[in-house]
């Protein structure tokens, strides 16, 4: 059962490096033809309408189950395969998250991917929590991505989100 467990790991860990390694090519393709500056801005719009889009459907789930759209709550309808953060693997060395374990590779050839990876994890990991609760917001304080050794957050109340201003865009429909 062990090794079952560690195959599965294993092939979670692989889809998210194609992923990560998608997320890095569209990243580069616009900077490569917009230039860094224009393209941050929609590279921001992307993965803020991506957030949308799962959260979405989190809190259709979360109806579903009769779940308040809570920070408590958050983890049992979220979409992210949580089992390739969560063991361990060695060939990984201290970088749990599979996306950061794929960025990492790229920031000696491409610096400038550096912020464009942070902001994926900035706009991502607030706005999901944002459009899910519509009451809290949330910032992170360590990252991988950033040398630190861990990622960590806090959350806190938000009275903008509660009046419907997201972070990082306007929610509308698409």
């Amino acid at each position: 059962m062990e090794e079952e467990k560690k195959a599965t790991v294993e092939e979670v860990r692989l889809a998210c490096r194609q992923f990560a390694m998608l997320y890095f090519h569209f990243c580069k393709v616009l900077v490569e033809s917009l230039g860094e500056e224009n393209a941050l801005p929609l590279i921001q719009k992307a993965v803020f309408e991506l957030s949308l889009d799962r959260t979405d459907g989190a809190r259709k789930r979360a109806a579903a189950r009769g779940l308040a759209c809570s920070l408590e709550n958050f983890k049992q309808v979220n979409d992210l395969p949580f089992i390739a953060w969560s063991e361990w693997n060695p060939e990984c060395g201290e970088v749990r998250c599979p996306y950061a374990h794929q960025w990492l590779g790229y920031y000696k050839d491409y610096p400038w991917f550096k912020k464009i990876a942070l902001l994926y994890c900035d706009v991502i990991d607030t706005t999901n929590i944002e459009n899910f609760s519509r009451t809290t917001s949330h910032r992170i304080t360590k990252n991988l991505l950033n040398g630190d050794p861990s990622c960590e957050r806090e959350y806190f109340p938000s009275d903008a989100v509660k009046d419907g201003k997201l972070s990082y865009g306007e929610r509308k429909r698409f």
